[in-house]
């Protein structure tokens, strides 16, 4: 029997079309293992919800689940931009894929997970900043699991594959390798962003001591363009060749402040950038720096948070780092 037009295709009429009863198509569209149900019978089902063009209520969904199908990814109180919203558009769109919504909800001063999940029983947290541990046992107590996914977050191991340390040594290493021996690393303006970069200085000092070589730090002024030049003309003075810049903006802004002071970039100063943005590959002279594969991450949070709903071991998601060797380098 046809269905009325405007009216909404439910699971009744998929039973009446395959001719068995609405148990059987719950059982059949769920996937309900251990259901005895034939695989003709499966394929009639699932035939007559092609055919009626079924999609299953979200909210019958959350009522069976106790939950819903959105993924509450909980965010820091950070610039959200660069590669990091890149990531979250990629997350966004590989969730719709599994069947599941994204929400990013960024934390504020204060905010708690509890006033989140009052309003809201996701299937799962994406923790990308702290929890505390009477968060975490919020969570568990309503059977929420939490990936942890650049976040500190107690009892649960941070998946992201992206270590940031690791981005400072491979800076840092590069420029030693092309035989700068007198190192800078240039943190941003806004200490926000001290999650990513502080531990993006970590590494490279941690490179430095390795190789024996100086590295000294220097953290970039918010609108004051001349304490650059000044800082920039003094480090040259001092013999630094090489700068690890926290990103491809602050390699742009050193680059603008060295051509203000006559220096020229490589010849002079040879600066190294991460997130190869697109400004990297427009600059003149082009600006080393690293890449990271943003869909890949995407694609293996995804798998993670999918296997954590079916109670499967957590697995890191393999990421490596790439350099993307241009211009701004050259070697001594």
């Amino acid at each position: 029997m046809p269905v009325a037009k405007g009216r909404r295709v439910s699971s009744q009429d998929v039973a009446d079309a395959a001719g068995v009863s609405r148990t059987t198509v719950s059982f059949v569209l769920n996937d309900r293992p251990n259901a005895g149900i034939p695989e003709s019978t499966r394929e009639r089902v699932w035939a007559a919800a092609r055919e009626l063009g079924f999609t299953p209520s979200p909210e019958a969904r959350a009522l069976r689940l106790g939950r819903s199908a959105v993924v509450l990814c909980l965010l820091p109180d950070w610039p959200i931009a660069g590669p990091f919203g890149e990531l979250l558009q990629r997350l966004s769109a590989e969730l719709d894929k599994a069947g599941l919504t994204m929400l990013a909800h960024q934390r504020g001063a204060g905010d708690d997970l509890s006033n989140v999940l009052g309003a809201l029983t996701p299937t799962a947290v994406v923790a990308m900043c702290d929890l505390s541990v009477s968060e975490v046992k919020l969570a568990e107590q309503r059977d929420i699991p939490i990936t942890a996914y650049m976040g500190r977050v107690p009892e649960h191991d941070d998946v992201s594959a992206l270590k940031q340390t690791e981005i400072g040594r491979l800076q840092a290493s590069t420029l030693v390798d092309d035989g700068h021996h007198v190192l800078a690393y240039v943190s941003p303006h806004d200490r926000r962003i001290d999650w990513f970069s502080a531990p993006r200085l970590a590494g490279a000092q941690q490179e430095a001591s390795k190789r024996d070589v100086q590295l000294s730090h220097f953290r970039l002024p918010a609108d004051d363009r001349p304490a650059v030049r000044g800082w920039l003309n003094q480090a040259v003075a001092e013999g630094v060749t090489g700068i690890c810049a926290f990103n491809d903006e602050a390699a742009f802004a050193l680059m603008m402040a060295a051509a203000d002071e006559g220096l020229a970039v490589p010849d002079d100063i040879s600066l190294i950038g991460v997130d190869d943005s697109a400004l990297s590959r427009l600059t003149r002279p082009t600006i080393t720096t690293i890449s990271f594969e943003l869909a890949h991450q995407a694609e293996q949070l995804v798998a993670i948070i999918t296997d954590t709903q079916a109670d499967q071991t957590q697995q890191s998601a393999a990421d490596p780092l790439t350099l993307q060797r241009r211009e701004s380098v050259r070697k001594l």
